[in-house]
C-alpha cells in the first residue's frame, strides 16, 4: 500500500495553521524574493522549447499552492491542481480567487485518478510529494498516468542527502522521519523506471536553510529557543549568500550544500 509517511492528519493540521498567501511574483524585488526569481528562472528555460498557452498543466501535490496562479499568469496555462487535504484543497483555492485566476482543485489521492483525468496534462508538477512515500518509483509512476504522450513531468524535492538534510535530523527528527532522504541519482532512476526520459536532473541553488523545519517542537523549551535562533543564523547565511549572488550571478549548486533537487523528464510514450 502506498501511504504517506507524513500522514493526513499531518498535513490538515499543518495547512489548518497557515494563513492564505499571495501567488508567487517573480517581479517583486527583495531579498525574499530571491528563491522565487530563481524557480522563475527555471521554468522559463524548462518551457523555453513549448507552446504553453492554452495547454493544461497540473499541480500534484497543491495544498495552498502560490504555483498555480503563476503557471497561468507567467506561461497562460490552464491550471488544475489535486490533494488529498480538504483544508489545503481550501486554502489552494482562495489563493487562485485572491488572484484572479480560474483553476479547478480537486481533494482526491493521486494514485486512482478518474478515467477523465488519464493522460490529459501536458505536464505534470510537484513540489515536495514523492519524498514522502517509502517507494519512490510507485509515486513517480502514478504521476505518468496524468500525462498526455510526450508530456513533461517536473518534480522538485528537498535535498535531504545533503547538509540540510543533516541539520534537519539533528534538530527535529520527527520531522526528517516524514521523508525519505533521496539524492539526484535515486531520483533520477525513479523516472527512467517509469518510462520518462530525464531531460535535467540537478541539484538546484546554492544554499536555502530556510526550508529546515521546527514544526512540532515545544517553543517554550529552552532547547527549542536555541534551535530556532540557530536556524534563524543559518537562515540570514543564506541570505547573505543571496545578496552576493544578486550582483555577480548564481553561485554552484551542489550535494552538499543545495537545498532542492529538480527533475524534469518528458513521458516516453
Amino acid at each position: 500500500m502506498n501511504q504517506d509517511k507524513a500522514g493526513k492528519t499531518y498535513w490538515d493540521r499543518t495547512w489548518e495553521n497557515r494563513e492564505v498567501l499571495s501567488a508567487v511574483d517573480p517581479r517583486l524585488p527583495g531579498l525574499n524574493n530571491h528563491i522565487n526569481r530563481q524557480f522563475h528562472e527555471y521554468f522559463q528555460n524548462a518551457f523555453s522549447g513549448m507552446t504553453t498557452k492554452g495547454k493544461k498543466i497540473l499541480e500534484i501535490g497543491c495544498a495552498r499552492s502560490q504555483w498555480l496562479p503563476y503557471f497561468a499568469k507567467e506561461f497562460g496555462f490552464v491550471v488544475s491542481g489535486i490533494d488529498y487535504s480538504e483544508i489545503g484543497c481550501v486554502k489552494a483555492r482562495e489563493i487562485l480567487s485572491h488572484a484572479g485566476v480560474s483553476g479547478e482543485v480537486m481533494n482526491m489521492d493521486f494514485f486512482n485518478p478518474p478515467a477523465h483525468m488519464l493522460h490529459a496534462y501536458d505536464v505534470v508538477v510537484s513540489f515536495g510529494v514523492v519524498e514522502h512515500f517509502k517507494n519512490t518509483f510507485d509515486c513517480i509512476n502514478a504521476y505518468t498516468s496524468y500525462l498526455s504522450p510526450g508530456g513533461l513531468m517536473i518534480t522538485v524535492i528537498p535535498n535531504l542527502a545533503g547538509l540540510v538534510g543533516l541539520l534537519q535530523k539533528k534538530l527535529n527528527k520527527s520531522i526528517y522521519d516524514k521523508h525519505e532522504p533521496l539524492d539526484m541519482n535515486m531520483l533520477r532512476e525513479a523516472h527512467h523506471a517509469a518510462d520518462l526520459t530525464a531531460l535535467t536532473c540537478d541539484y538546484f541553488l546554492s544554499t536555502n536553510f530556510g526550508v529546515l523545519n521546527m514544526d512540532g517542537l515545544s517553543r517554550m523549551r529552552t532547547v527549542t529557543r536555541i534551535k530556532m535562533f540557530f536556524c534563524r543564523a543559518l537562515s540570514f547565511t543564506s541570505m547573505m549568500v543571496w545578496q552576493i549572488e544578486e550582483v555577480i550571478g548564481s553561485m554552484p549548486s551542489s550535494k552538499m550544500m543545495s537545498p532542492y533537487i529538480i527533475c524534469r523528464g518528458k513521458w516516453a510514450k
